[in-house]
């Protein structure tokens, strides 16, 4: 048995934080200019273009998600595109494929799907060698969990 706490999820709601409780059930279209905490039900899609959602670990999410930055801790059935930056946490359960410009996997998160680099052009840099632009793709069929009972 581990002497480790539990990691629990506490979310630091600060002002301009939309919050999906988790008795809450949400079909349709979800369109945020906050941050948004997913710890209820969606499905549909859900977009916060410049911002961050978090699917909270009571979150079951069966949705394509387009923010700045997305946080994984619950479940997830669908694509994320994220501009800046995807973590998914340990205990996470993501099926679906993502586009990211910069991704963390913890070790014990399960992930099924693609992975696709977003490259970012740099003022003033050179551009890509028409062999370096071909996007970067790695296609997952194992899963990052491990058990240990």
């Amino acid at each position: 048995m581990s002497t480790t706490p539990a990691r629990s999820f506490e979310p630091d709601v600060p002002r301009g934080t939309a919050t999906i409780g988790k008795s809450v059930n949400i079909k349709g279209q979800i369109v945020s200019k906050e941050d948004l905490v997913i710890d209820g039900t969606v499905e549909g899609t859900v977009e916060a273009q410049e911002n961050r959602v978090t699917v909270g670990p009571n979150g079951r999410v069966v949705a394509n998600i387009k923010a700045r930055d997305v946080v994984v801790l619950g479940q997830l059935k669908g694509n994320i595109e994220a501009s800046s930056r995807v973590d998914i946490r340990k205990g996470a359960n993501v099926v679906g494929d993502i586009r990211y410009a910069k991704i963390s996997i913890e070790e014990g998160a399960d992930l099924r799907g693609s992975l696709e680099m977003i490259r970012t052009e740099t003022k003033g840099a050179e551009p890509a060698k028409p062999a370096e632009t071909k996007p970067a793709q790695q296609s997952l069929s194992a899963t990052a969990s491990t058990n240990t009972k």
